[in-house]
Parts: C-alpha cells; sequence; structure tokens
C-alpha cells in the first residue's frame, strides 16, 4: 500500500509532467518544425517559407 507521502510525490509528478505537455505544445512541440539533426531540410523549410505562406 502506498503511503500518503507517496501518493502526494505521484500527484506532484504528474501534475509536473500535464504543464511539461502544456508549456511544449504551446512553445512549437510536436509539430515536426525542429530539424531532426537534418539542417538541409531545415534551410530548404526556411527558403519557401515565403512560398508556403502566399500558397496556404
Amino acid at each position: 500500500m502506498l503511503s500518503l507521502r507517496a501518493i502526494i510525490t505521484l500527484i506532484v509528478l504528474i501534475g509536473l509532467f500535464a504543464l511539461a505537455v502544456v508549456w511544449i505544445s504551446k512553445n512549437g512541440g510536436w509539430k515536426g518544425e525542429g530539424c531532426g539533426g537534418n539542417c538541409s531540410a531545415c534551410h530548404e523549410r526556411c527558403e519557401n517559407a515565403s512560398n508556403q505562406k502566399h500558397e496556404g
């Protein structure tokens, strides 16, 4: 059986995880906008950014 201290710790950790997920999603995370180690893809995206704004 979990002690009260363990339950409170789990609740705090779950709350912090939820806040981290919200913060990441609000700051452009998980949209595939990062390079992912492929710098040429980032440069290509930046070069074509003006075309994408006019098309969509």
